[in-house]
């Protein structure tokens, strides 16, 4: 009798450790899930409060000057322009060429990058663009631009808010 008692004693031993053990793994499991899903919620929190409209695009034809003004209709603050893409689609010599312009922090931009110039009505942060606020943006494609042709300019945020504008060189 001692020993049955002794062996049920281990078994029921060893299974509370063994439900120790699985438990922890799976209280891993669950703290990873709820990081994952707060990180989803807080960017999904952002994304709805990101807003962008292009307010002008000016492109002189026989240049590869632009210049583009972005209004930030959020208010979340924008202010991490390196992760900004700036892309231009234009028309030269015939042809017709799509850019990725990369970011500079020196302007003026030299061909295929783009820098930000200047911050219009910038009263909050400066160089951080928040609600209401403006920034002109001086962008430089890699071929002059023909003159009465389109140039699209799309521009999007570091969490991936897009905003489109057209105009005529």
């Amino acid at each position: 009798m001692g020993l049955s008692v002794a062996i049920s004693g281990g078994i029921i031993m060893f299974g509370i450790i063994y439900l120790m053990f699985s438990l922890s793994g799976l209280t891993d499991s669950i703290a990873s899930i709820s990081d994952s899903s707060m990180h989803s919620s807080d960017l999904e929190n952002k994304l709805v409060k990101t807003s962008i409209t292009i307010n002008s695009i000016t492109a002189t034809g026989t240049t590869s000057n632009v210049s583009i003004v972005i209004k930030n209709d959020g208010i979340e603050k924008l202010w991490e322009f390196e992760k900004f893409n700036v892309i231009i689609t234009y028309e030269s010599s015939g042809t017709t060429y799509t850019e990725n312009l990369i970011y500079t922090d020196t302007c003026p931009s030299s061909p295929g990058q783009w820098c930000p110039l200047s911050f219009n009505n910038d009263v909050i942060d400066p160089k951080i663009l928040n609600y209401n606020e403006t920034l002109s943006i001086d962008a430089k494609v890699s071929n002059n631009i023909t003159a009465l042709t389109n140039v699209i300019c799309v521009v999007s945020t570091q969490n991936g808010v897009v905003a489109t504008e057209t105009t005529v060189a």
